[in-house]
């Protein structure tokens, strides 16, 4: 008897168990489907572009939000970036891609012109879901073009980010080609026969990508004799694939610059060799600055390449390079004016005025400096490795990296980091300031470092110039001239500033009704500031001849 109740009693408990383990299991599935049906939900009350549900975007969103913004006004489609901490278990990225490209219906108000792209952070996966209205010109050769070409580098460099900022530049291209509709199918197959695709389909898993293997080859593309002579052996080092960073013909920092790009692809050298091997060029030069140039022309291939003279001979600046030749909405490219030393040079450039900071002293970048800077970076990286928790060498790499226009996603971390190891030191802020506005053009995110900064910092005269800069950037006039006056305060040698304050003026002559009584005073301070910039101590004839070309097309000047 005993024993039989036993049975029953055991019976049931394995009953019961079966229960709860049928109920826990059908629990974690609706969990599941829950979390699915919440994500297939586009959330609303935002006007976005960008859900960076894993974090990833954080430090390039404002830029990337402006550059699909312009993909919607100019293009009329709407491309939008999800990333996602990992793929929900009962989903393939195909599937989630095209069930969340239908359930948020993206492209719905732009023609059912609509561009996804996915980003999966912990498998590593990424997939690039395009319209059916849109497949005859995004055609599947190039989507994964495009994601081996820029891709594939930026994930081994640990910068995926980056690397999809550089994704929005290729989508662009194709943009504008569907936006003048004027192609035929034959055109697109020969543009996607040109890209020497290796791959067919627009997911690509990124986990699947290896390091390439790294001959030593620096020592056989030496520095050059010539601006000539670098040019076309910088040109010998893409045809043959040299992915060693050490090349005779970089400058030590851009050497260091190039250890980023190791992994970068065939198809990314050859279609470098294409595009410029016979491609007609003139030598604009002075005793120690050369600027490869290629015609005052549209298309971004068309964009100068800068050299520098060195002991060694010429070689090829990718400081400068980074920091002053730009390239904007396609197929537009320009010339930063700022105080550089190739600026003369590159004088029959189109050109914009938004990298014009005020940097002093140590924290501009000379080539002369070059080699120590390099030797610097690496005695601190190596610092970096053995104590990872010390503010200063933290703090000096983020301040050498932005100097030296060495990786923005780096800069940004180390600056970040020295934020968090030291909360009351001003100098984290003053960079981030730099970084956000020289990597990413993100005023807005400037702007809240450097008013932080200035709070730690009220006595210094870079962040009132430059934050007076940034003002003016957004065209925030009368905040501009409050922060560029308490600069000349501080320093009434002050030439950067006074033709600021010219140009802020200036601005609000222009934007102010012709009946507005204060237009006249606006007119007079434009003037009287343009006068004072010319009368400093410390004069800066080009600022001063820019500042006057500017005056006379306004009609402020006469």
């Amino acid at each position: 008897m005993n024993t039989h109740r036993k049975s029953i009693l055991i019976g049931a408990i394995l009953v019961l168990a079966a229960v709860a383990i049928g109920y826990l299991g059908l629990s974690l599935r609706n969990s599941q489907l829950n979390r699915q049906n919440s994500l297939l939900k586009r959330p609303t009350g935002e006007n976005s572009y960008i859900y960076d549900m894993a974090n990833i975007l954080e430090d390039i969103k404002e830029s990337t939000e402006s550059h699909l913004e312009i993909f919607k006004k100019d293009y009329a489609i709407e491309a939008v970036i999800i990333t996602l901490p990992a793929l929900p278990q009962i989903q393939t990225i195909e599937s989630l891609a095209a069930e969340l490209f239908s359930s948020w219906q993206i492209g719905k108000s732009t023609g059912g012109r609509g561009i996804l792209l996915l980003i999966v952070d912990k498998e590593k996966l990424i997939k690039l879901e395009v319209a059916y209205e849109l497949e005859d010109v995004f055609t599947d050769i190039f989507c994964g073009y495009i994601e081996d070409k820029q891709l594939k580098a930026y994930f081994l460099s640990d910068q995926v980010d980056i690397g999809l900022v550089a994704v929005l530049e290729e989508i662009e291209q194709r943009a504008q080609i569907k936006h003048q509709a004027n192609y035929t199918v034959a055109e697109i197959d020969q543009m996607d026969r040109e890209l020497l695709s290796g791959g067919a389909g627009a997911k690509r898993d990124l986990t699947a990508y290896q390091k390439e293997t790294i001959s030593l080859v620096g020592k056989n593309y030496p520095a050059g004799r010539t601006p000539e002579a670098a040019w076309q052996t910088l040109m010998k080092s893409w045809e043959n694939k040299g992915r060693d960073p050490n090349l005779g013909v970089y400058t030590e920092i851009t050497k260091m610059a190039y250890r980023e790009f190791q992994n970068l692809p065939d198809s990314r050298y050859e279609e470098d060799v294409l595009t410029y091997r016979n491609k007609p060029y003139e030598v604009i030069k002075n005793d120690t600055y050369a600027v490869i140039f290629f015609g005052k022309k549209k298309g971004w291939e068309n964009a100068p390449f800068l050299f520098c003279r060195t002991a060694e001979g010429w070689k090829f600046d990718i400081v400068h390079q980074r920091k002053y030749v730009r390239m904007g909405k396609a197929p537009r490219w320009g010339i930063e004016r700022s105080d550089h030393p190739y600026v003369e040079l590159l004088s029959r450039c189109p050109y914009w005025m938004n990298q014009d900071i005020p940097l002093e002293g140590a924290d501009v970048y000379r080539i002369e400096d070059d080699g120590k800077l390099a030797q610097k970076i690496r005695s601190l990286e190596q610092a970096f490795e053995n104590d990872s928790q010390d503010f200063q060498t933290v703090m000096q790499l983020g301040r050498l990296y932005t100097i030296t226009s060495l990786s923005p996603k780096k800069r940004i971390t180390f600056l970040k980091k020295a934020k968090q190891l030291n909360p009351v030191s001003a100098q984290p802020y003053k960079y981030l300031g730099i970084v956000y506005l020289d990597g990413f053009y993100q005023f807005e995110s400037a702007i809240k470092e450097l008013t932080a900064y200035v709070k730690h910092r009220p006595d210094d005269v870079f962040g009132h110039n430059f934050l007076g800069h940034l003002y003016y950037g957004t065209k925030r006039y009368h905040a501009a001239i409050h922060e560029l006056k308490q600069a000349v305060q501080l320093r009434p040698d002050n030439c950067y500033a006074y033709a600021k304050l010219s140009r802020a003026y200036a601005s609000l002559y222009m934007k102010t009704s012709r009946i507005d009584p204060r237009r006249i005073t606006y007119r007079k301070k434009a003037i009287e500031m343009f006068e004072k910039a010319s009368a400093t101590d410390t004069p800066n004839p080009q600022r001063i001849k820019w500042l006057e070309h500017f005056l006379f097309n306004k009609k402020i000047l006469k």
